[in-house]
């Protein structure tokens, strides 16, 4: 801690230095970077041995904010727009746990999501719960379920093998709300027509709500998908594109 104060000392006066925003980037990149590493299997360890990290940040942030000596702390992080430690790790690690959820090959996911020891640390409140259990109920809050997470796969194929396609931004050209639909269709079909000889497949992505599907035409074929609720509608045009990529495959 005290290398990190010197640091702010000399990029800082009262008279001279950095602004405050520049301190607050230089915070977060340098030290809270260090208090969020591995912060996802160390927040299991006991609340006396995490307190002990909250007068980095309480200190970083009374340099960074030309704050008194008795600010609060809770002050200091609505001032500096930055949440308490406590909050930092749980966010990271709801994040973390998210993150897993669509990789069924991850070995932490049964560590998170496939918890055995439930009941024994139920009986023994005053032991540390691992992760799954200790965010078990913010997923929850949040209304999240393992069971509709999208699984992804990693591609046997590295991307920088792969051959870049081709686009055609002609339309793009055009602003839908100045330009009548006839004149897009039209410019449309002259497009079609440099393509006689290919197969047109068609893909969209749908949210209405909490709903949210897609699906992909290719000649009297159509193939409707629904995905896991919340899902965005970027999700829904790029599974429907990828879709598309399977079946010409």
């Amino acid at each position: 801690m005290g290398l990190y104060s010197s640091s702010f000392a000399f990029v800082a006066h009262t008279s001279w230095g950095g602004d405050q925003q520049t301190l607050l980037h230089l915070y977060r990149s340098l030290i809270r970077s260090k208090l969020d590493y591995g912060c996802i299997a160390y927040g299991s360890t006991r609340n006396s041995y995490l307190k002990m990290l909250e007068p980095i940040q309480n200190h970083a942030l009374r340099l960074c904010l030309g704050a008194f000596r008795t600010s609060p702390a809770s002050s200091l992080c609505a001032e500096a727009n930055e949440p308490p430690l406590y909050l930092r790790r749980k966010k990271l690690s709801l994040q973390y746990a998210v993150k897993i959820s669509s990789c069924s090959m991850n070995p932490t996911v049964k560590c998170v999501f496939k918890l055995k020891s439930e009941r024994l640390f139920a009986r023994k409140p005053t032991q540390i719960a691992p992760l799954g259990i200790r965010i078990a109920e913010n997923l929850s809050s949040i209304g999240f379920s393992h069971k509709n997470s999208t699984l992804r796969t990693v591609p046997s194929v590295p991307p920088w093998l792969l051959r870049r396609p081709c686009f055609n931004y002609d339309m793009y050209a055009f602003d839908k709300n100045n330009v009548s639909a006839e004149v897009l269709q039209s410019h449309f079909a002259e497009t079609k027509n440099c393509f006689d000889k290919h197969v047109e497949i068609y893909t969209d992505g749908l949210k209405i709500g909490e709903s949210v599907a897609y699906a992909v035409i290719c000649g009297n074929q159509i193939k409707r998908m629904r995905l896991p609720d919340k899902s965005s509608v970027y999700t829904a045009e790029l599974s429907a594109i990828r879709l598309a990529l399977e079946l010409i495959r």
